[in-house]
């Protein structure tokens, strides 16, 4: 398996922009990592309050849900949001777990455990994704990208 990013859902123009948005930010974001697989859903998020998801499958192989309707520059925002977790997982800079101990499933983030209370703005992990999104929408729209 080499990379390989799938879009489904949404519209033929969003599949498009979401395709060339992925396929660069992989490439950016994982340059030495041959195989890894994204499928990317467009679909409608509203229900559950939030404009994108990452969930690792299986070793190297990730689902991604994205709002549908958003306008194109928060699409492609969100697309490369949630790309950098798909980076942190694969480059096991986030790893999901379940701490017998404590009994409960926790997240490490490099060398530091946080429970799955930890507020939302809190997690080191979002930071770094709130922070790449925009260097990545901005050099992507400056490439010529989309």
């Amino acid at each position: 398996m080499e990379k390989f990013v799938g879009v489904v859902g949404g519209n033929k123009y969003q599949r498009e922009i979401v395709q060339r948005v992925a396929n660069w930010c992989i490439h950016e974001l994982l340059p030495n990592h041959r195989k890894v697989e994204v499928v990317i859903t467009l679909k409608n998020l509203v229900s559950d309050g939030v404009e994108g998801w990452c969930m690792e499958q299986d070793d190297r192989l990730y689902d991604i849900e994205v709002e549908k309707n958003l306008n194109i520059r928060d699409l492609i925002t969100v697309v490369a949001h949630e790309l950098v977790h798909v980076k942190q997982y694969v480059k096991k800079e986030m790893v999901d777990y379940y701490d017998k101990k404590a009994q409960a499933r926790k997240i490490r983030w490099k060398k530091t455990a946080y429970g799955y209370g930890t507020a939302y703005e809190r997690q080191p992990w979002e930071k770094e994704a709130f922070r790449l999104q925009e260097v990545l929408a901005e050099k992507m729209w400056k490439e010529g990208v989309i």
